[in-house]
């Protein structure tokens, strides 16, 4: 990186910066939905909640740009919070219309559940909607797992005890290893996308078959994120991955999209 895209990348993490304080106000955030589907059923069996950001000065700026930002200055506990209550109602509406899913799913930062209020908030929530705890599935990723304490073990294990599902998201591409998975309450694995992206290689094949194997043996739900072609979905079917995430269904959609694709009955056409 030169001088100058160094100066044009400082300036518009300064302009991130300054334009995040106000975000929530300025009505600026919203969420897309994907669904997840039990290719067993042909159904939606979860929905996965995305927080999404269109700015007037930046335009549309990327969680990845974004999140890390606004964790840094500890804006990420507020967002959160916005997302979780935008996500629940809106699946709350859903579910009082009648449709078929078992779970949302919400993502959550290592900051905000490094807050001692964060049970109290998520459960805060939830009692607002007047809905099932294990309606709600918040994914944390391996970040969370390079301080994880004591503390906050029991605090999880509180939260999946009252019936939240934990998912691990991005399982295998950052600082999991099996001992991990003795210790952290989750539920559900999420297989990344790297995998699938590299699934006709013999290595990748044997890796996605010992974790599903190992969840299995476990009682962990396998959930399998990024897939994109029927190649791939008809390899995982064989391996025996049966939840999928990802572009060949569909890509995130809308609010309304996604509510018109939940009128099909959570039937998918074109598995």
């Amino acid at each position: 990186m030169d001088r100058i895209e160094r100066l044009q990348f400082s300036d518009r993490k300064s302009m991130i910066k300054d334009e995040l304080k106000n975000v929530i106000e300025k009505n600026e955030l919203y969420i897309l939905y994907q669904p997840q589907i039990n290719t067993l059923s042909n159904e939606i069996t979860g929905i996965e909640a995305l927080l999404r950001w269109d700015n007037s000065k930046l335009g549309s700026v990327s969680p990845v740009e974004f999140i890390p930002i606004a964790e840094d200055l500890d804006y990420i506990v507020d967002l959160g919070n916005w997302v979780m209550d935008k996500a629940l109602r809106q699946a709350w509406v859903w579910k009082r219309k009648g449709y078929k899913f078992n779970t949302i799913s919400v993502n959550v930062s290592p900051i905000q559940i490094n807050k001692e209020n964060f049970k109290k908030n998520l459960l805060n929530i939830i009692n607002k909607y007047n809905i099932p705890r294990n309606f709600l599935e918040i994914e944390i990723t391996e970040g969370i797992i390079i301080d994880i304490n004591k503390e906050k073990i029991d605090m999880l294990t509180e939260i999946m005890n009252s019936g939240i599902s934990i998912a691990l998201d991005d399982f295998g591409t950052g600082y999991s290893s099996l001992s991990y998975l003795i210790n952290i309450p989750v539920n559900t694995l999420k297989i990344d996308k790297i995998f699938i992206d590299n699934i006709n290689s013999d290595k990748s094949k044997i890796l996605i078959k010992g974790i599903v194997s190992l969840s299995k043996s476990l009682k962990y739900k396998i959930i399998v994120e990024g897939v994109e072609t029927k190649e791939q979905l008809e390899l995982l079917t064989n391996i025996g991955c049966n939840t999928i995430q990802g572009f060949y269904f569909s890509e995130p959609l809308s609010e309304n999209e996604m509510e018109n694709l939940l009128k099909i009955n959570g039937g998918v056409n074109n598995i």
